[in-house]
């Protein structure tokens, strides 16, 4: 299924994302947002339910993810949630965490969320009881827990990024974040096809330049055709300059400080993409990108559901 006009408003298969915590409180080598290179920047609540409603009006997805950085750092999570809820763009909300905060997550979080996704890295795995303390928090809520294992990264982005316009253009094409997962992420007032067009300037200090990717929300009658146009565009990014897209080598997962995550992305484009796996999407536009370490696991709750 691809994108659709449906009484009015742009239809995805997929969701969409909000950002609520920028930072994070750990450092991953690659990581996706670039969280390790950002201090404390925490996203507004009031913003964030601005943007919504606005895109709502023109945009229907099947779900809002949350996440960062990571969000359970944000401490108007919960009234977050409420607004994604209040503004009806989607029928589930899901929470994207690596789980070490998640046993302190009060009642209020667990009833506010439909889905959390807990990504785990080595060595930063919850104990047995914090394990089923949560496990049992989901059930009580009917909130469904996936738990992935990732033991591997690919390099996200090039600090030196490419002059090759056709290289440039195999990675747009091939991007399963752009084009299988659908990442789209609603930031300050704008919408982008991917968080890496969002956070890429900002690291590489193109300030002036961070809304070249962005579509402005807008409450008119033509703003649901150009978000159309805006998903089905041929044509690459800007931030695709830069972006390794889904096709960075893969690299063995470790823990970075601020002062040297950006290091091992001190080279070109060419450098740091894995030409194989390029070629591997180009024929199998989903292929596994050999992050997880296994399947992520479902932990279905066995009791209620949450409303839609």
């Amino acid at each position: 299924m691809t994108y659709r006009m449906v009484n009015g408003k742009v239809e995805t298969p997929e969701g969409c994302e909000i950002n609520v915590a920028y930072h994070c409180n750990l450092g991953c080598a690659s990581c996706s947002h670039l969280s390790p290179a950002f201090t404390r920047s925490l996203a507004d609540p009031e913003t964030i339910a601005r943007d919504l409603d606005v895109l709502a009006r023109s945009f229907r997805a099947q779900f809002v993810k949350v996440l960062g950085g990571e969000p359970l750092l944000h401490p108007r999570l919960v009234e977050i949630l409420h607004a994604v809820r209040a503004s009806g763009i989607a029928p589930r909300i899901l929470v994207c965490t690596n789980g070490i905060l998640l046993p302190r997550a009060g009642e209020d979080f667990w009833a506010a969320v439909d889905e959390v996704e807990i990504s785990v890295y080595p060595g930063r795995e919850l104990g047995r009881e914090q394990r089923e303390r949560v496990e049992a928090r989901a059930a009580e809520h009917g909130v469904t827990l996936t738990v992935a294992h990732y033991s591997h990264f690919r390099y996200s982005y090039s600090e030196h990024g490419t002059d090759d316009d056709h290289l440039v253009r195999r990675i747009w094409t091939t991007c399963q974040i752009a084009h299988v997962w659908r990442c789209h992420t609603v930031y300050e007032g704008h919408f982008f096809t991917c968080p890496q067009s969002v956070f890429i300037p900002q690291v590489l200090a193109d300030r002036d330049d961070i809304w070249a990717d962005a579509l402005p929300l807008a409450d008119d009658p033509g703003f649901a055709q150009r978000l159309l146009d805006h998903l089905r565009r041929p044509e690459p990014l800007r931030a695709c300059r830069n972006c390794m897209g889904s096709v960075g080598r893969l690299t063995p997962h470790e823990q970075r400080t601020r002062r040297d995550f950006r290091v091992p992305q001190q080279h070109t484009t060419e450098e740091l993409a894995d030409r194989h796996f390029l070629t591997v999407l180009e024929d199998t536009p989903d292929a596994d990108d050999g992050c997880a370490a296994a399947p992520a696991t479902l932990l279905p709750s066995p009791s209620l559901r949450k409303r839609s």
